[in-house]
């Protein structure tokens, strides 16, 4: 090889390092991709009444904080204005405008992933206020009942106070009168807010929340819960039953601080509905949703701060170069026979929409109608430019009845045939034509065969979701690419192939 071949591939080769140890350094970007998880998408829509002049409603919104983390949020305005509200750890979206005759919908979907804390240390936290409908002689009565708690390790005190919102006091239980009592101050300010005024006397910050139970549904409506602190983490407690959950990942809290998840001050909505689903997604992409904030330099040119139906784009184009790497090595170092290096890359990107069974079907019919066609053309001796004109009708035409013919039979992979490359495949037959004139049917084959398997072996590779995941984290990895092709550009020695055909001379 000569030297400024191999000098530019190491200066390829070292800007790639030097990019992608800046990333996992500085950026802490994970070196490997993670494996996928189970994550939660949350739909919310709502149908706002038509004729209103002026509305105004807001929805309570999920947040990120320790064990949760909320991505890929879309959002619905039907065309009213939007706009995205804070109040300490709450957020809200609220709609606002004028809706036309037939109404609107307004909506909100987001991916959260739920994890455990890494952290099991205690951290203290304030007990804060009584609720603020508790009166002097509520807050002496809850000190007075809570007293007998007082020496219960943390857990046994949230397990003892729950049980009282089923009529459970333990043993000994307070004064009867006291209990009485406490039946008022619950049926005066509900029995949610007597929970957590409980539990502000017992020591222990509480507060009342809305949120969702963890599981596939559709509801109308949410679930309020009052969430106990552990020293490590929120107990969720059922105030109707007093049962509790004390992994918080069962529920997702989306209020806190009793205020109601919908709130409509103008207008009329009439119905809110909140869907759960149950995904697996890669990690990878709810890891970078953190990408879009722009406080770097490589965080603000990342390809994940693309709209997302652009990413999808880009993730397709990043595998072309990886495809005509693969076409490289299987033909300069195996010695695979291919129609060119553009073909296979492409048939291998097409196959991921028919599948490699239904595109292999495909590619071989298709070729063996244009041979056909191809010999009967001959004999009309028609010019080049025609000829191939002719040749892709034909090809067109095979791709429109296997569309319709797929969807007679509901097979999808017949109907996705258009994505197949038809001007490649148009030139390949007029090649495997001219090949079979000159050098027989035997060498023509070859060539389709060899390049069936690259094609198929390319499509093996690129469908690898680590290394899609990789290449479009690390775009950089597309200047190793280049110097690698600039290695085997430079690479004059025998194939694998060859050294399988000579072995007899070899021995000689």
């Amino acid at each position: 090889m000569k030297r400024p071949a191999v000098l530019l591939a190491v200066f390829l080769f070292a800007v790639t390092a030097a990019l992608i140890t800046y990333r996992v350094v500085r950026l802490e970007y994970p070196l490997f991709p993670a494996s996928a998880v189970r994550v939660w998408q949350l739909s919310i829509e709502g149908l706002v009444e038509a004729g209103q002049k002026e509305m105004d409603v807001a929805i309570s919104l999920p947040y990120t904080h320790g064990g949760q983390t909320v991505t890929e949020e879309r959002i619905t305005s039907g065309g009213l204005d939007f706009t995205l509200l804070r109040q300490g750890v709450n957020r809200s979206g609220e709609w606002s405008g004028k809706t036309g005759p037939a109404g609107a919908v307004i909506g909100y979907r987001a991916i959260v992933l739920l994890k455990p804390s890494k952290s099991s240390r205690t951290r203290p936290m304030p007990a804060g206020p009584y609720p603020p409908s508790f009166s002097e002689g509520d807050r002496e009565l809850a000190s007075r009942i809570a007293d007998r708690w007082s020496r219960l390790p943390v857990m046994d005190r949230i397990h003892a106070i729950s049980a009282t919102a089923s009529g459970k006091w333990g043993d000994p239980a307070p004064d009867p009168s006291d209990v009485k009592m406490w039946s008022k101050v619950t049926a005066r300010v509900g029995r949610a807010t007597a929970l957590q005024g409980l539990f502000r006397a017992a020591d222990l910050p509480a507060q009342v929340t809305h949120g969702l139970i963890l599981a596939e549904s559709v509801t109308r409506e949410t679930v309020r819960m009052v969430e106990a602190w552990t020293g490590t983490h929120w107990a969720y407690i059922e105030p109707d039953t007093g049962t509790v959950y004390e992994k918080s990942l069962s529920f997702l809290p989306l209020t806190t601080g009793d205020i109601s998840p919908v709130r409509v001050s103008r207008g009329s909505v009439p119905e809110v509905r909140w869907d759960l689903r149950q995904q697996v997604v890669s990690q990878w992409s709810v890891y970078f949703d953190r990408i879009r904030q722009p406080d770097k330099l490589l965080n603000r040119w990342s390809l994940f701060s693309l709209p997302p139906e652009f990413q999808a784009t880009f993730r397709i184009l990043l595998l072309v170069p990886i495809g005509a790497l693969m076409v490289c090595i299987l033909r300069n170092i195996i010695g695979f026979p291919t129609f060119g290096i553009f073909m296979p890359v492409l048939m291998a990107l097409a196959f991921r929409s028919t599948g490699l069974d239904y595109g292999l079907a495909i590619f071989t019919g298709v070729i063996l109608v244009g041979y056909v066609m191809r010999s009967v053309l001959d004999k009309l001796h028609l010019l080049l430019v025609p000829r191939l004109s002719v040749i892709l009708t034909a090809v067109i035409g095979c791709f429109t009845f296997l569309a319709v013919l797929g969807n007679k039979l509901g097979v999808r992979e017949l109907m996705a045939v258009g994505l197949l490359p038809f001007v490649i495949l148009t030139m390949m037959i007029e090649r495997f034509f001219v090949i079979v004139e000159e050098a027989g049917i035997q060498e023509g084959l070859r060539n389709a065969a060899g390049s069936a398997a690259v094609a198929a072996i390319t499509h093996a590779i690129i469908h690898i979701q680590t290394l899609q995941l990789t290449f479009f984290v690390y775009p950089e990895l597309l200047l190793a690419l280049a110097a690698l092709q600039i290695l085997l550009g430079r690479y004059t020695g025998y194939r694998v192939s060859e050294l399988v055909r000579f072995r007899a001379l070899r021995k000689e």
